[in-house]
């Protein structure tokens, strides 16, 4: 499931590294699932993941507004 997340991360892997507050290599670990995060890591790295998604979505539901207007109309 982390591994999943993880791959459909829109920053680099070293981004979510950083806002999580672990190295690189510990993400590479975890996505390997050669390490399991402890829990407050993993919160951290969901929060990273999530603040993403979210940034992600937004940009989805406004392409999909902008898409439903008729030519020569702009979004409002």
């Amino acid at each position: 499931m982390l591994r999943k997340a993880l791959d459909a991360a829109t920053p680099s892997l070293r981004e979510i590294a950083r806002e999580a507050g672990v190295s690189y290599h510990a993400i590479r670990l975890y996505r390997a699932g050669i390490r399991t995060p402890a829990p407050k890591v993993l919160k951290a790295l969901i929060a990273a993941l999530r603040k993403h998604t979210g940034q992600v979505a937004k940009a989805i539901d406004e392409l999909e507004r902008a898409a439903a207007q008729p030519k020569g109309r702009k979004p409002q």
